[in-house]
């Protein structure tokens, strides 16, 4: 790779990302108007491709709503560009910070977001990687960036060419998946219509999705911007040197004092049979992790209450859980998570959720024995979850508080934030059960397959998938 040489007027702050092909540099730019800048330039013949394709696709669909072009610079083997440092957090990371929206921060994420989409289209360009992750919220409104992945095509074509162009297609999944996402969290008096449009959208055929995504929302509500922690401050632009991000980033773990009544039922575990105390702190280290998500006032709110309240529903599920050592032949017929909050929500829950699709949900193998039948749907289910980059799917696919849903969560994280995703994948087809674990099956899959089987799990909410297991555990 041939380093970058500055031309006069700029001076290279750090690199900020890097990979065999192509490569990001903060840059400051000196002058009248001084501030940062970020160049995008190619590192070899297949990198120099792409950026010649990204400047034309940035040309074509300039406006709002996408990273401005501010200049091209000679460089080999491609001219670099020139763009905007686009200020704010991610739609990933406020995803990750906010369980619910009001109608309004929607309407302003999901509007710009197909009023841009459809510029680009228009003008004979597929984004080829819209996420979460490439949407900058800044001040001025949500800004769509990297258009290193992009396709070319005719401008104003119909929909018989747009139809062949695999990177256009994905532009439109990519938006209904951040759609369905934003509109399920919704809340207050606009909740329902949102969850309503949401359950349009997932059966709502391709060419139909922004026409009728962008008016639904002008009826929605009025946009309004989104409330996060805080749009980033402008980079102060010294020496200190940041390391390039070119290997796969895992977010660092959020810490939380634990509810006193969580801990206190942990303590009082020592009597119980071995299989019991194991499930029971499984349930307490759900019911950590959910604490973790939620935001600060609504976990006050929980500590103490309702989650100590469901651990110790539990223990009284128990026999002898409060009165000294149990009877070691009196164990619970199903594991302790159908009993945790979880499976409790998910029983109350509407049979119609936004975002899922009742007749591919999983839950319909809860009321037969049959583990290859659940196995089948689960994967289908948990195929949707990924092309929808969803989490909240996943309770209807993964054991709450087993590996593969920490597994799954970490894979659509990757996805969200445009990283290459470390998920086990497997066909039904040439399953078979190689043994039964009370109320777990072991289910070896097909030859060619890797990891090599799965450990399901069945529970008042149906079959859900505990484990993967590769060859060799």
């Amino acid at each position: 790779m041939v380093p970058f040489t500055a031309p006069p007027g700029i001076r290279v702050v750090r690199p900020l990302t890097r990979d065999e092909h192509l490569e990001t540099l903060m840059v400051h730019i000196e002058g009248e108007e001084p501030g940062p800048a970020v160049i995008a330039r190619a590192c070899d013949a297949a990198g120099a491709r792409r950026r010649r394709t990204e400047l034309a696709a940035l040309a074509r669909g300039h406006g709002p709503g996408l990273v401005t072009l501010l200049d091209v610079l000679d460089d080999a083997p491609a001219p670099a560009l020139l763009l905007a440092h686009v200020v704010g957090p991610t739609l990933a990371t406020v995803l990750g910070e906010r369980p619910s929206w009001t109608a309004g921060e929607t309407v302003s994420v999901l509007g710009a977001l197909v009023s841009t989409v459809a510029r680009l289209h228009e003008a004979g360009v597929a984004h080829g990687a819209v996420s979460a992750a490439r949407i900058v919220l800044a001040a001025t409104g949500p800004i769509l960036t990297d258009l290193s992945h992009a396709e070319l095509f005719a401008a104003n074509a119909p929909e018989s060419v747009r139809a062949r162009v695999a990177s256009l297609a994905q532009d439109r999944e990519a938006v209904r998946g951040c759609a369905i996402e934003l509109l399920a969290r919704v809340d207050g008096s606009r909740s329902g219509a949102a969850h309503e449009l949401a359950t349009r959208l997932a059966a709502l055929p391709g060419p139909e999705l922004l026409p009728t995504l962008g008016q639904a929302l002008r009826e929605l509500a009025s946009p309004m911007p989104v409330a996060s922690a805080a749009h980033s401050a402008p980079e102060v632009l010294g020496a200190r040197m940041l390391p390039v991000v070119d290997a796969e980033v895992t977010e660092p773990e959020r810490s939380v004092e634990p509810a006193r009544d969580i801990v206190e039922v942990s303590a009082e575990l020592g009597g119980l049979p071995a299989r019991i105390v194991r499930e029971v702190r499984q349930a307490i280290a759900w019911a950590r992790r959910r604490l973790e998500a939620l935001p600060a006032m609504r976990r006050r709110l929980l500590i103490g209450g309702g989650v100590a309240t469901a651990v110790a529903a539990v223990l009284l599920a128990v026999p002898g859980a409060g009165s000294g050592p149990a009877d070691t032949t009196s164990v619970l017929s199903t594991p302790l998570e159908t009993t945790s909050p979880a499976a409790a929500s998910a029983s109350a829950a509407p049979a119609s959720t936004p975002g899922t699709n009742p007749a591919a949900s999983p839950s319909a193998d809860a009321r037969r024995d049959d583990p290859l039948a659940a196995l089948s749907a689960l994967l289908a289910r948990r195929d949707e979850c990924i092309r929808l980059q969803s989490l909240l799917c996943l309770e209807d696919v993964d054991q709450a508080g087993s590996a593969a849903l920490d597994v799954d969560r970490a894979g659509i994280a990757a996805l969200r934030a445009g990283e290459e995703a470390r998920l086990p994948s497997a066909a039904a087809s040439g399953a078979r059960v190689v043994e039964t674990l009370g109320d777990g099956v072991l289910i070896e899959l097909g030859p060619e397959t890797a990891p090599a089987s799965l450990l399901l799990m069945r529970g008042e909410a149906g079959w859900r998938i505990r484990d993967w297991i590769a060859a060799g555990d």
